[in-house]
C-alpha cells in the first residue's frame, strides 16, 4: 500500500517554486508497504462467476499483480465449469461470485480444490447472507473461503476474515456498499490467506457448529414476503427493508395513488431502490402511509407508520430510473437545503445528492452521490451550478470532489438515456453535460483535487483527471474505457488522459478495455496517488493535504500556474480535442451497435 506522508511528495515540478523544492527533501518519500503477504508458488487459477462484477474484477487483479496466472469465466450453465475444469486443468478453481451450483464433477476432483468465497461468518450458509446481516442489525460480519461440497457452504474452510459494520452515515449502509467496501477488502485478504495456506501445506478445517466462536448459522433464502414494504412501519424499519435489498433485487412497494386516497386506490407494484431517511420536518408532513409527500430531483419523500423516508429509484419491466420518471405525482417539489452550510463532518438530514461542506481553513468539499454513478443530463447540469457557487466564494481555497460514496463517477446516464423518447438525442445531450462538468473543473481558479473513495468507470475516471491532483483510495477499481459500450468517448480524455501517462499508454488503457487497480493506475502516472484502506482513513489524509494546499504561499503560486494553464493558446487545444471527440460520438450515437450495447446493460 502506498503510504503518504504530506501532498508535497507529489507536487510536481510546475507547482513547485525553488523554496517549495528545498521544503520538499525534509519529508518521506512514499513507501510502499505491502497489505497482503507475497506468495510463492505462482497458480493457474480458474474463476467461475455469475458475472466479472466489482469483486472479481479486484481479486483477478490483486491475484496477478502476484504472477498468478487468471482466467475469468462468466458461467452460464453448470456443463460449462466441467468443460473448463477439464480442458484448463488448473492449480485452483476460484468462485468470487456464484450463486449457480458446482457440479459434483468439479468440487469432488482432488486435484483441483475448487473454493467458494460466501459473503458471511463461518458457519452462515444461505444466498441471503449479507441481506440477513443487514436485517438483524449485525455489528460485525465476514467473508469464508470454503471448500465447495454437495452441501451448500458446508465445505471445509480455508480462511475465514470479520469485518466491522459501522457506518457515520446510516443511508450508505445498503447491501451493495457493504459487498463493495467491506466485503470485497475482507474477500481478497481471506483468498490470499488461504493461498498461501495451500501453498504452505495447511489443510482446511470442517465447519464445527459446537465450537462456540462459529456463530454463523444456515439461514433460508429471502422472499418476496420478506422484501415486501408495508408503510404503516416506522420509517427507519422501511429503509433497513430497502438497503438490505439494494441493489438487487430490491424491496416491493406500492405507493397510494393520491393526496387522501381510499386504502384500495394503490399503484401497481415496483422494485424499491435507494432509501434515506428524512430527519428534518419533512417528517411530520401530514399523509398517510404510503402517500407521496414530496419529490426533489427525481427521488419521491414517502409517508410512513412514523416518518418519512425517500425512494431514489424505481424498477419495473427490468429497467431502472430515478422515481420520478415511473411514477408521475402531483407532489410539491421540495428545494435543496442551501449550500455551503453543512458542516465539515455532517451529511444532510434530507435526501440531497449533490451537497458541499467546508473546513474552516476553506477547504471545500463537493460531494455528487448519484446512484451507481451514472450522471443524467439535469444532474450534470445541477452539479455545474453548485461548482461555480464554489467558484465565486472567495472563502473557499481549494475545492475537493469527493463523488460518491461507492462510485466516483461512471459518466452517462445510461439508463435514463435508454428511457428517453430519443436515445441518441439524450446521450448528446448528456455527454455535453459532462464535458461541461470538465470544463468546470480544470478551468477552476480554484486548486482542485480528486478525491476517489471508490470505483469509476468511463467518463468518470476522465473527469477526475481534470483536477490538479486526482488521488484514490488504495481498494478502488479503474475502467478507464469506453469500448465497451461502442463508444470513443469524450470528457476531453484525448487531452487529459495522454499528459498523464502518454499516447502509447492511453491508447493501450483505450483499446484493452481492461480494469486497472489505483497502486497500479498511480505507478503508470494515471493518478497521482493512492492510499488508504477504509473510507475513512483516505478522507482524513485528503483533508490534511487539502488543508497544507489552502495556505496562503501555495494559493498564490498556484493562481499564477493555473492562470498559465487556462491561456488563449491551452485552452484552444483543449477545446479542440473536445470537438474531435464529439464528431465521434455524434456517429456512435447513430450506431445500432452503441443502442444494442446500452439495452444489454441496462436491462436486467
Amino acid at each position: 500500500m502506498l503510504r503518504i506522508t504530506t501532498l508535497q511528495t507529489f507536487l510536481k515540478p510546475w507547482i513547485l517554486s525553488p523554496l517549495h523544492r528545498r521544503l520538499k527533501s525534509q519529508y518521506l518519500k512514499p513507501e510502499r508497504v505491502s497489505t497482503f503477504p507475497e506468495l510463492g508458488k505462482k497458480l493457474s487459477i480458474l474463476f467461475f462467476s455469475n458475472k466479472h462484477n466489482s469483486l472479481s474484477q479486484r481479486m483477478a487483479l490483486e491475484l496477478t499483480k502476484r504472477q498468478h496466472n487468471i482466467q475469468v469465466n462468466e458461467i452460464n450453465e453448470p456443463s460449462e465449469m466441467i468443460h473448463l475444469a477439464e480442458h484448463v486443468q488448473p492449480d485452483l478453481i476460484l468462485c468470487p461470485f456464484l450463486t449457480k451450483r458446482i457440479p459434483k464433477e468439479v468440487y469432488s476432483n482432488t486435484r483441483i480444490p475448487c473454493w467458494i468465497v460466501h459473503p458471511g461468518i463461518e458457519g452462515d450458509r444461505g444466498a441471503s447472507s449479507i441481506d440477513w446481516a443487514l436485517y438483524d442489525r449485525e455489528d460485525e460480519w465476514g467473508v469464508t473461503v470454503l471448500q465447495a461440497a454437495e452441501e451448500m457452504d458446508a465445505g471445509d474452510i480455508w480462511s475465514t476474515k470479520n469485518f466491522q459494520i459501522r457506518r457515520r452515515n446510516i443511508n450508505t449502509l445498503t447491501k451493495s456498499s457493504l459487498y463493495v467496501n467491506e466485503v470485497t477488502q475482507a474477500a481478497v485478504e481471506a483468498v490470499l490467506e488461504a493461498i498461501e495456506n495451500l501453498s504452505e501445506g495447511t489443510s482446511p478445517r470442517p465447519l464445527n457448529y459446537s465450537n462456540p466462536n462459529v456463530r454463523g448459522t444456515l439461514r433460508s433464502n429471502m422472499t418476496k414476503v420478506d422484501r415486501s414494504i408495508n408503510w404503516d412501519m416506522p420509517a427507519d424499519e422501511i429503509a433497513c427493508q430497502i438497503r438490505m435489498s439494494d441493489s438487487s433485487p430490491g424491496a416491493h412497494a406500492c405507493f397510494r395513488t393520491s393526496q387522501g386516497a381510499e386504502d384500495n386506490e394503490w399503484t401497481k407494484a415496483f422494485r424499491v431502490f435507494g432509501a434515506h431517511l428524512e430527519k428534518g420536518k419533512l417528517r411530520f408532513l401530514p399523509g398517510k402511509p404510503g402517500e407521496i409527500l414530496g419529490q426533489r430531483h427525481g427521488s419521491l419523500l414517502v409517508k410512513c407508520g412514523r416518518g418519512a423516508v425517500w425512494v431514489s429509484h424505481l424498477k419495473r419491466d427490468k429497467l431502472k430510473l430515478p422515481a420520478n420518471m415511473w411514477l408521475r405525482t402531483g407532489a410539491p417539489t421540495i428545494k435543496d437545503l442551501s449550500n455551503l452550510h453543512i458542516p465539515y463532518g455532517s451529511y444532510p438530514y434530507t435526501f440531497q445528492d449533490v451537497w458541499t461542506s467546508m473546513t474552516p481553513d476553506g477547504v471545500c468539499f463537493v460531494h455528487f452521490n448519484f446512484y451507481n454513478g451514472a450522471m443524467s443530463t439535469n444532474q450534470c447540469k445541477r452539479l455545474i451550478s453548485v461548482l461555480r457557487q464554489v467558484e465565486e466564494n472567495d472563502f473557499c481555497k481549494v475545492m475537493v470532489l469527493m463523488g460518491g460514496n461507492d462510485v466516483f463517477s461512471n459518466g452517462i446516464h445510461l439508463n435514463v438515456i435508454e428511457a428517453a423518447e430519443d436515445p441518441a438525442q439524450e446521450s448528446w445531450s448528456n455527454i455535453n453535460a459532462i464535458n461541461d462538468v470538465v470544463r468546470c473543473i480544470f478551468t477552476s481558479k480554484k486548486i482542485t483535487i480528486s478525491a476517489l473513495h471508490g470505483n469509476a468507470g468511463a467518463g468518470g475516471v476522465m473527469m477526475a483527471l481534470a483536477s490538479d491532483f486526482a488521488f484514490a483510495r488504495e481498494a478502488a477499481v479503474l475502467n478507464p474505457h469506453y469500448k465497451k459500450m461502442k463508444l470513443y468517448g469524450s470528457e476531453y480524455h484525448t487531452y487529459f488522459l495522454p499528459k498523464r501517462v502518454g499516447q502509447d499508454k492511453a491508447n493501450e488503457l483505450l483499446s484493452n478495455a481492461e480494469p486497472i487497480l489505483a497502486c497500479e493506475a498511480a505507478e503508470i502516472g494515471l493518478l497521482d496517488g493512492c492510499l488508504g484502506d477504509d473510507a475513512e482513513e483516505f478522507e482524513s489524509w485528503v483533508k490534511h493535504q487539502a488543508s497544507f494546499l489552502a495556505r496562503s504561499p501555495l494559493q498564490m503560486h498556484f493562481v499564477r500556474k493555473k492562470n498559465r494553464k487556462v491561456r488563449k493558446e491551452v485552452m484552444e487545444t483543449v477545446e479542440t480535442c473536445r470537438a474531435n471527440e464529439l464528431s465521434m460520438m455524434a456517429q456512435n450515437f447513430q450506431d445500432p451497435e452503441y443502442h444494442q450495447a446500452r439495452k444489454n446493460f441496462v436491462y436486467h
